[in-house]
């Protein structure tokens, strides 16, 4: 299972169309009560759906949408210089997120973030990562290897040696600092990963190729 689509209400559907175009999503479908658009990056879908009545401003869904961490800076100057006005302004939270809070003209709760590993890795995670802190990402010409090593920073020699293809090794990680990684790194990628990586991880192989 996976999330990866979210609709949300709307009073005058050409003025959120427009919001949410400028804020740099592709709209895909419109009807006259509906609009669904692309992210500019990975395979979710966000939509709109027009209402009767008032749309709650407070106790309703927040919406979150992610930019790196200079992006971040770059799109609330640019949105700012578009017109829009932002309720909260761009602050780093004790949560270790850097938000910034606007409304959509519905009033919708919108937050551009940037929270990179922090938001599935964060230092209070509950559940410990498997595994001990021993893992090597091989960058090759032809794929990546996850090698499990104890020769700490310098275990790139040894990859080195090994593989004739070596680019650079990134490591020593644990699972959950090498999936955070990853998934900045190589975001489409990193989910068809992440259960062959536990597995992995889990079990008594000592390199998987990905």
């Amino acid at each position: 299972m996976r999330l990866n689509q979210i609709t949300a209400p709307a009073s005058d559907l050409e003025a959120s169309i427009a919001f949410y175009e400028l804020l740099g999503l592709r709209l895909i479908v419109k009807s006259p009560h509906y609009a669904r658009f692309e992210l500019p990056k990975g395979e979710a879908t966000f939509s709109l759906h027009v209402v009767e009545g008032e749309i709650a401003r407070e106790n309703a869904p927040l919406l979150y949408f992610e930019l790196s961490d200079a992006g971040l800076d770059k799109e609330v100057k640019r949105l700012k210089a578009a017109g829009l006005s932002f309720e909260r302004e761009l602050m780093l939270q004790s949560w270790l997120w850097r938000e910034a809070w606007l409304r959509d003209p519905a009033g919708n709760a919108i937050c551009l973030y940037h929270a990179g590993e922090n938001r599935r890795f964060p230092p209070w995670r509950v559940d410990a990562p498997p595994g001990e802190p021993n893992l090597h990402l091989i960058i090759r010409d032809s794929c990546f290897v996850v090698v499990k090593s104890d020769l700490g920073e310098q275990a790139w020699r040894t990859f080195q040696d090994t593989y004739a293809d070596f680019k650079t090794s990134l490591g020593p990680h644990d699972l959950h600092s090498l999936l955070a990684l990853m998934e900045i790194e190589w975001p489409e990628e990193t989910g068809a990963w992440h259960h062959r990586l536990r597995a992995f991880v889990e079990g008594d192989a000592t390199s998987i190729a990905l």
